[in-house]
């Protein structure tokens, strides 16, 4: 995809020089309009760190009770609410297709992890032969605690920007879809992520400068599975004989929506600074330093 992204502006570039050709089309009508745009193409690199709560649909483990005992052995999980932190290091291109719409590919280094309290429930069923011995029907709860994923990995994505905007006043809708594998552990991350977002840019005053109020909403599906032994829940588990014990974690963000701020300084007509701020039960911190063409 990122191959393909470079050939399309390398393509669109040369057909640039050849002919009267400029981006984004209809350059000239906007301009005539009063509108000041943009350089067509972009390239930046960003920091993004993000702290959220997730909640956990279902545990399994597979291994731990040997197959013969199955039967006669229990082991049930239940997870409470938990955390989860990650830190993206990204690499983005965009370019304006249209003074409205933006298209943009990013790939990225993912660093972080879930973490959640997980309460499990060993019982055991044992049918009596009386009067030799009763049966035995119990169970006992306790907790794991710290029951947390490593969410190391790469991701990529690809977005669509649609702007607008009156005088000083501006308006955008961000959205884009991304999916990070995973390395310590397998599994996907799958996110759909729209934010719009309504500013005022400060350059009619003399002050290169745009502030933004916006909101983000994620739609995020994790399945996550491995060998219980790289979670090291319980110290040494070749002593315990669970080197081929297995778990599946299926998890979802536990707030789809929450409110930002942020601001941009327009260093030249050619660099920009970018930083913002996620508020709320989705707490996050994003800059970025960009250069267009």
């Amino acid at each position: 995809m990122k191959r393909y992204l470079l050939l399309l502006l390398a393509a669109l570039s040369s057909g640039a020089n050849a002919t009267s050709f400029t981006l984004p089309i209809w350059k000239e009508k906007a301009e005539a309009l009063g509108y000041e745009l943009p350089k067509p193409i972009g390239f930046s690199i960003g920091y993004m760190s993000m702290e959220q709560g997730i909640n956990v649909d279902s545990i399994k483990l597979q291994g731990v009770i040997p197959p013969k005992l199955e039967k006669l052995v229990g082991l049930d999980l239940a997870a409470n609410e938990g955390i989860q932190k990650t830190d993206v290091i990204s690499f983005r291109t965009d370019v304006w297709i249209f003074p409205f719409l933006n298209v943009y590919a990013m790939v990225g280094k993912l660093s972080g992890y879930s973490q959640t309290d997980v309460d499990a429930t060993a019982s055991v069923n044992i049918p009596g032969f009386w009067p030799i011995w009763p049966e035995i029907n119990e169970s006992h709860t306790f907790k794991i605690p710290n029951f947390k994923l490593d969410l190391d990995g790469y991701t990529k994505g690809v977005g669509i920007v649609l702007a607008g905007g009156h005088n000083q006043w501006f308006g955008l809708v961000d959205a884009s879809f991304s999916q990070s594998t995973l390395t310590v552990i397998d599994g996907e991350i799958n996110a759909w992520v729209i934010s719009p977002r309504v500013g005022y840019d400060f350059a009619s005053h003399g002050v290169p400068v745009r502030l933004w109020a916006g909101a983000m909403y994620q739609d995020v599906e994790q399945s996550l599975s491995g060998k219980l032994s790289d979670l090291n829940l319980f110290g040494k588990t070749r002593s315990l004989g669970l080197d081929d014990a297995t778990f599946h974690v299926e998890q979802h963000l536990t707030t789809p929506w929450n409110p930002l701020i942020g601001a941009q300084y327009e260093i030249t007509k050619s660099w920009n600074l970018l930083g913002e701020v996620g508020l709320g039960d989705r707490q996050s911190l994003f800059v970025s330093l960009e250069r267009r063409f």
